[in-house]
């Protein structure tokens, strides 16, 4: 295949293939439409999302393995194949159990495969500026739920669930195809990357250090919030804040912006004043909304602070967590280092629904996570902060 050269290109066509998978985040869409059409209970379709986020998450394992030895466009294909293909079966599902395999298994998986490329491959194109281009990354897979919300809405008039999920597969993997051609390392990084240099991690030795393990712990943390409300905004907005239907859908387009926002805020942030730093604040800001909406929620205003606080807080721990990943470990094995790092918030998505099923209600899950969001907080200060000089060596911190 031809190999792309010019890196604004390259950026073209990895972030096409994130936004595309964004419809992930819209899912709250697809999940009113199903329990209208065919009478299928809250949990049923919020644990076919959840599922789909575990299948993302855990799927990165091996495409990350994938985009460091083969590099970005074979998982890029594989991704289309999987994200395109299982939004096409899911179009013949006409059971929870049917729909969990198509779109929770299939799909989930595709979107890992897509998810990991751009993040490995954009900071070695642009190495100057890692946390921002990270944060303009991650911010098309937050933010594009903005456009999804719409393609699905638009889908869905004068059709059937069925019909949307059929639309948009082809829709899907015709772009994340587009993107994959356009997509690639640089020429000869490969040759360049053949040795360890000093302070890289293979993915064995980074798993055996307590800054591993601590990361983890706080990454597992700090997801569950955001994870719960992506996932049920319009529910969330129905029961905890007593809004219209047609208005509790407009939550996804003021979470989208707030989470893409702050993707991009925060990975800029970190090149200025440190990951860790701006961690801490993305935290706080995550217990302060939490306890909005588990308090005042009744409050209008209150309630859109609280969402628009732990959308933000999501959108930043999806940049951060990649980028003190890649300081704290090297990028020799970034792909398949992040792959498993990124468990925590497969494991977090899962948390969440059995979280939600003991609580009883959204408002104590809201009260339960908050503790969580602290506790990440608190975590935080055993780690140290890098120097400037520091980011690109960080084997030696704890």
């Amino acid at each position: 295949m031809i190999t792309i050269r010019n890196r604004y290109l390259v950026l073209f066509g990895a972030l096409l293939a994130q936004l595309t998978i964004a419809a992930l985040y819209a899912w709250s869409i697809f999940g009113i439409a199903i329990q209208s059409e065919r009478g299928w209970g809250e949990e049923e379709v919020l644990l076919t999302y959840s599922i789909s986020v575990f299948t993302f998450a855990f799927s990165t394992i091996f495409s990350g393995r994938i985009v460091d030895r083969k590099g970005p466009r074979p998982a890029l294909l594989i991704g289309a194949i999987l994200y395109g293909g299982g939004l096409i079966l899911s179009s013949f599902a006409q059971t929870p159990q049917m729909l969990y395999l198509t779109y929770g298994i299939l799909t989930g998986a595709g979107v890992g495969f897509v998810y990991v490329c751009p993040l490995s491959t954009l900071v070695k194109w642009f190495p100057e500026h890692k946390g921002a281009i990270t944060g303009l990354s991650v911010s098309m897979f937050g933010g594009g739920s903005i456009l999804f919300k719409e393609v699905i809405s638009y889908f869905l008039e004068g059709s059937t669930v069925s019909g949307a999920f059929f639309n948009l597969g082809i829709l899907s993997f015709a772009l994340i195809l587009m993107g994959a051609l356009l997509t690639n390392n640089p020429e000869g990084f490969e040759k360049q990357k053949t040795e360890k240099e000093e302070g890289d991690y293979t993915t064995f030795e980074m798993v055996r250090t307590s800054r591993f393990r601590l990361l983890f712990l706080m990454y597992f943390l700090a997801c569950i919030p955001g994870l719960l409300i992506l996932g049920s905004a319009k529910n969330i907005g129905i029961e905890v804040a007593g809004l219209e239907a047609g208005v509790a859908a407009g939550i996804i387009s003021i979470l989208a912006i707030s989470n893409a926002g702050s993707r991009l805020v925060s990975g800029a942030l970190s090149d200025k004043i440190g990951t860790l730093s701006v961690l801490r604040i993305i935290f706080s800001i995550t217990v302060v909304s939490l306890l909005l909406l588990s308090f005042l929620a009744e409050n209008r205003i209150m309630f859109y602070l609280g969402v628009m606080g732990v959308a933000i807080g999501f959108g930043g721990f999806l940049t951060l967590f990649p980028i003190y990943t890649n300081q704290a470990f090297g990028r020799f094995r970034y792909g398949s280092n992040y792959g498993i790092m990124y468990q925590a918030y497969g494991l977090a998505a899962l948390a969440g629904v059995l979280l939600k099923s003991a609580a009883g209600n959204y408002t104590n899950t809201f009260i339960i996570s908050t503790l969580c969001a602290a506790a990440g907080l608190g975590l935080s200060f055993l780690l140290r902060e890098k120097n400037a000089a520091a980011k690109e060596k960080i084997g030696k911190i704890i």
